[in-house]
């Protein structure tokens, strides 16, 4: 065959090819076959790219979990409202946080206490002022999970609750906020702990001398040292004394051991 036959062939060939596809471009403005900054090799995105989509196995699941326990939350039974709490703790969710500042005002104390500790385990800043205003509750033990939970979040605002806490007329509530600030290592209770090594109740100035080695402030050496003598001097008696060295060493000894696990 003719070179010029040949070449003529493969043009009509050619020719039709493009027609067929510019028709194709016309009727769905999607094709991209002629669009050279794509390829028909590319593949398309998808709506249920696992790493973007609302329909993310995982997320929904969490969705139908939060909503399960946000209603178990107003079940009769205040276990199950006190189990619900315990659980919203699992769920990587800002609703969740929420839903258990709602439930810091439940009537039942567990379920309270529940709410205010797992609130505390979730870090969420977002719980610091409702926790500090339970630190206002007649409750003891209110209080107490408030001043647990503070000290779990730790941060500026809940250092602050737990510093005006060292006023408190309750010696409770002020070791306990001792005992938090320590664990918080809250530095701008330096002077407000050095001041709780001369408290009334021995058990706070244990606990503010053990919060003081906490925060590893040099500053706090001179007075650390200085307190024995003024217990002598105050006229502590030997049984306080040996009291409150036990107690002292004990609490040590449990720090100790859950900041450094076995295993």
């Amino acid at each position: 065959m003719p070179l010029s036959c040949l070449s003529s062939k493969l043009f009509s060939v050619t020719l039709a090819v493009f027609q067929c596809a510019l028709f194709v471009s016309i009727l769905d403005p999607r094709s991209s076959i002629l669009d050279p900054r794509t390829s028909i090799l590319e593949p398309q995105s998808s709506n249920l790219n696992p790493r973007t989509s609302t329909l993310d196995p995982q997320d929904a699941q969490e969705k139908a979990d939060l909503a399960k326990l946000g209603e178990q939350l107003k079940d009769k039974d205040a276990a199950v409202r006190r189990s619900a709490a315990e659980a919203l703790g699992q769920l990587n969710d800002q609703a969740g946080v929420d839903l258990l500042i709602s439930a810091l005002g439940d009537d039942n104390q567990d379920v309270r206490s529940a709410a205010a500790l797992t609130l505390g385990q979730t870090g969420s800043a977002k719980g610091v002022e409702p926790l500090a205003r339970m630190l206002q509750s007649q409750r003891l033990r209110d209080r107490r999970s408030a001043i647990i939970a503070l000290g779990t979040i730790g941060g500026d605002k809940a250092c602050d609750a737990l510093i005006q806490l060292l006023k408190s007329s309750s010696a409770e509530d002020r070791d306990s906020a001792v005992a938090a600030i320590g664990g918080a290592r809250c530095a701008s209770a330096l002077e407000p702990l050095i001041k709780a090594l001369a408290d009334e109740h021995h058990m706070v100035r244990a606990d503010a001398a053990m919060a003081l080695g906490d925060l590893g402030d040099k500053r706090a050496v001179e007075p650390l040292l200085a307190g024995p003598a003024r217990d002598r001097a105050a006229g502590e008696s030997a049984q306080d004394r040996e009291e409150r060295k036990h107690q002292t060493t004990d609490r040590t000894i449990a720090r100790t051991a859950a900041r450094h696990p076995a295993g």
